[in-house]
């Protein structure tokens, strides 16, 4: 059975009576007057009588949708739906909405409020049914009201013969902080809070995209990238995460890592950047200068990727650019299946708690600067390790800093590189690094 259909001028009528809450999932279907509903919004956000949250569509969901309602041929309507049109209306809740809260001051609206009354989030799960909640009714849309403005909505009740379903289903994108909210950002006077990244599949199939922060224990995978830097002696750069890491604290880790992001090309790209915002950052007036004393802007520049790493395939290794340009940092990757399982990175949180985050790791390489200097490093504590030592220190467990002993402990992320048949690999990069290049006087 189902229950009474009502259109969107009632539908309005309804919002503007609401007393308590208003909760939009997906906001396609429903293409709201906002303009016509933020001033009252405004003084009911501001006496904090209200809360008001909005849940929009990604961006990839809505190219989906477009690709058949933008053919006439094939929706049969007299007008088309873009893209930029489906865009036009996920954007309205920022543009007509938000800013006009924010632009008058309103109270109540950022996600650290303790007293947070409105949110304006994007949604990277599917969203098979639009739904509004108006205090404690709940009314349905179907996203194909798109593509023929049927402007027709119906009314959940306990005589739907789905309703069961449909309340496990409302309870898992507007209540459960493991539903919607997981695999959502918070739009906040910066924009969007959370980074947005690639999803893989075991098989390393690209998945869609997810907020970063939803990796954490899931069987989802990200991408990522592990950079381990040799000075040009051949010694590995290592790094102690400090007591304020918000993971792996006092923990032992590879030089440098990261994920990589929708915006990189590709991970040489990502390993880049990696490298650079970690070992040094110059002035912006001078990309091409190092400035050893004042540090402002990140050069990715000063990477040079010197492409795999295959000393079997190659009578001569590149090695007159290192040699030549003493002041670049060439870095190489690692051509081995190592990159290709998916594998468990975990994090330590200060709590006691470990998670788990499934990543594909691809390796590089790096030869430093001759100018590297390991004083210049922040944020963690460095060394400077031959392979054996470090080797030494895992079977041991202890390393010597400052001439006293201490307990070492490694990141999983170490762990697993040491643990590896890669280790081999890197031995014989390092050895390489030290019999080729010139040693100083």
């Amino acid at each position: 059975m189902a229950g009474a259909f009502i259109g969107k001028e009632e539908l309005m009528g309804k919002i503007k009576k609401a007393k308590n809450r208003v909760r939009i999932l997906g906001v396609l279907a429903f293409d709201l007057k906002w303009e016509d509903l933020r001033e009252q919004w405004l003084k009911q956000i501001d006496a904090g009588v209200i809360k008001i949250e909005i849940i929009c569509e990604a961006e990839n969901y809505v190219s989906n949708q477009s690709i058949i309602a933008s053919d006439r041929r094939i929706s049969g309507e007299n007008r088309s739906y873009e893209l930029g049109n489906f865009i036009n209306i996920l954007s309205a809740p920022m543009n007509n909405l938000r800013k006009y809260l924010v632009d008058h001051e309103c109270k109540n609206i950022e996600p650290e409020d303790e007293n947070q009354c409105f949110s304006l989030r994007t949604c990277y799960l599917y969203i098979p049914v639009p739904a509004i909640n108006i205090d404690n009714d709940y009314y349905i849309a179907m996203a194909l009201t798109k593509f023929n403005d049927i402007g027709k909505y119906e009314k959940i009740t306990e005589k739907n013969n789905w309703y069961n379903e449909y309340t496990k289903y409302f309870n898992a994108f507007f209540e459960s902080d493991y539903g919607a909210k997981k695999y959502s950002t918070e739009f906040s006077k910066k924009g969007n809070r959370l980074e947005v990244i690639q999803t893989y599949n075991e098989k390393r199939h690209p998945m869609g995209m997810l907020p970063r922060d939803s990796f954490s224990n899931t069987k989802q995978v990200k991408l990522v990238v592990w950079g381990l830097i040799f000075t040009r002696d051949g010694k590995l750069l290592i790094h102690q995460r400090k007591a304020n890491a918000k993971d792996n604290r006092g923990m032992w880790d590879k030089s440098v890592g990261g994920h990589v992001d929708i915006n990189d090309i590709d991970t040489v790209k990502a390993m880049a950047r990696e490298m650079a915002e970690e070992l040094y950052k110059v002035e912006a007036e001078g990309q091409g200068q190092h400035d050893k004393t004042d540090f402002m802007n990140v050069n990715v520049d000063k990477m040079v990727y010197l492409g795999e790493w295959r000393p079997e395939l190659r009578y001569t290794m590149p090695f007159w650019d290192v040699n030549n340009k003493k002041d670049e940092y060439f870095y190489f990757r690692l051509d081995y299946p190592f990159s290709s399982v998916a594998r468990n990175s975990e994090r330590h949180l200060p709590d006691g708690k470990v998670i788990d985050v499934s990543v594909f790791a691809d390796v590089y390489v790096c030869i430093a600067s001759e100018s590297f200097d390991i004083t210049k490093l922040q944020n963690s504590n460095y060394k400077l390790v031959e392979l054996y030592e470090l080797k030494d220190c895992f079977n041991e467990q202890e390393i010597i800093i400052n001439g006293e002993q201490e307990e070492f402990v490694p990141t999983p992320d170490l762990k697993a590189i040491i643990r590896s048949d890669m280790w081999d690999e890197l031995s014989s990069f390092a050895d390489y690094v030290k019999n080729n290049l010139p040693k100083e006087e």
